[in-house]
């Protein structure tokens, strides 16, 4: 008859081998999946890239184009050429991290579904079949829907990807083999001190799985194998539970550290404005929703006059604190919408969304009498300072920079104008 432990053993040694074999096989599933995921979507960016720039370099394509011109269309593009060393930096938008083959090929439909780029199975002209339509992903090409891409086949795995699942199989069972060495070694360690206290045992483990950070404690009556056991689960469960606050306080700390450096890289140390990389980030949003929605979009560049000689005469620590209140002065001015941001030196630059120019030029002529009426006195008993600023609201600039450079044109002539205007003025820009 089998006693209790050796009960315990064999069941604690069939646990841990099922366990591990169960384990590898979802871990070993799992990294097929994931590389296999990880592989569809480099391919997809890479060739929605190329398909983005074939569509907008042939706005008349056809089909027959399509399967002609594009695979050459592709090769050009990608080919080194130009540049430093002879080379042609490869598009912002476009992953080279791999090269030769793609690991897919894809079926290219339009958003009716009729096949313009296909394989064997699906010519040309063929409607797709549902399931292909259904893991189709869209192509876009500035916010519009142009075509759908669906990969074909299975992946071709390159020497490099071989490798590298290689190694992970590899991993993955060197650690299935050690785990199995464990839970042999574990069954056997633990089948030999189980009793009577198992019950107790059982208990505090499940009430620390519901609470981690609250401590449990297993009574010791004896000096035995089971109040061996009892201690390291009293001290264990100690330092688990020290650990888990700890991991807590570690987690919630690096969120705050991970906030605060976020905040930090967006804004301007000196002003504590938006800095000019946010400001180029978020301004092309707007001023794409401006056009998908019809809104109107305003912008101002601003320039300190004479900051140059504030400098000079008065101090760089000076002209530090000017450009700090500058910065409260235009918070102060403008709403939680508009996107105000330090652009460089002595420059600001404001953005307006749903704003028309003479709603912007108002707003700014505001402005410009809160600087120059600015106690600039407390700071140095003969200092005074004034912003000159020009708008644009045009739209059909085709940018956010374009519509600063037409801005950049009213600065220059409120500049050479005399100063301290805003250009164009208010009664000027309805």
């Amino acid at each position: 008859m089998l006693t209790l432990q050796k009960k315990l053993t064999a069941a604690l040694l069939f646990t841990g081998l099922a366990s591990t074999l169960v384990l590898g096989a979802i871990a070993h599933w799992m990294l097929m999946r994931d590389f296999r995921e990880t592989l569809m979507d480099e391919a997809f960016d890479n060739f929605r890239a190329d398909m983005v720039a074939y569509v907008e370099s042939h706005p008349q394509w056809t089909e027959s184009d399509l399967g002609r011109d594009f695979s050459d269309f592709v090769r050009h593009r990608r080919r080194p050429m130009g540049g430093p060393g002879g080379f042609r930096r490869p598009p912002p938008d476009v992953s080279f991290k791999r090269a030769g083959t793609p690991p897919f090929r894809f079926i290219v439909m339009d958003p009716d579904g009729r096949i313009v780029k296909g394989s064997e199975a699906l010519p040309v002209g063929a409607q797709a079949p549902a399931d292909t339509r259904a893991s189709a992903r869209p192509i876009e090409v500035d916010g519009r829907l142009v075509l759908l891409a669906s990969p074909d086949g299975e992946p071709v795995l390159t020497r490099r990807d071989q490798d590298y699942l290689d190694a992970m199989r590899k991993a993955l069972f060197t650690g299935m083999g050690v785990a199995v060495g464990l839970s042999l070694l574990f069954g056997l360690m633990m089948g030999r001190r189980m009793s009577r206290s198992l019950q107790t045992l059982t208990r505090a483990i499940r009430d620390m799985q519901t609470n981690r950070e609250l401590p449990r404690h297993v009574p010791v009556r004896s000096g035995d194998e089971i109040g061996e056991l009892a201690r390291a689960f009293n001290d264990m469960n100690a330092e688990l539970t020290q650990a888990h606050r700890e991991l807590r306080e570690y987690a919630e700390l690096a969120a705050r550290q991970s906030e605060r450096l976020k905040e930090l890289s967006i804004r301007d140390a000196l002003t504590g404005l938006y800095n000019r990389r946010h400001f180029d980030e978020h301004a092309g949003n707007l001023y794409q929703q401006a056009l998908r929605y019809g809104q109107p979009l305003a912008v101002m560049i601003g320039d300190l006059d004479c900051f140059k000689q504030i400098n000079d005469v008065f101090s760089h620590a000076i002209g530090d604190e000017v450009l700090r209140r500058i910065a409260a002065l235009l918070r102060e001015g403008t709403r939680k919408a508009d996107l105000v941001s330090r652009y460089g030196g002595e420059e600001f630059v404001i953005l307006f969304p749903s704003s028309t120019l003479e709603q912007a030029a108002q707003c700014c002529e505001k402005l410009r009498q809160a600087i120059e009426a600015a106690p600039w006195h407390e700071i140095h008993p003969d200092l005074q300072v004034t912003m000159s600023m020009g708008l644009s609201a045009r739209l059909e600039s085709g940018s956010v920079d374009g519509m600063i450079a037409d801005a950049d044109e009213q600065l220059y002539r409120a500049k050479h104008g005399g100063r301290n205007r805003v250009l164009p003025p208010p009664a000027q820009a309805a």
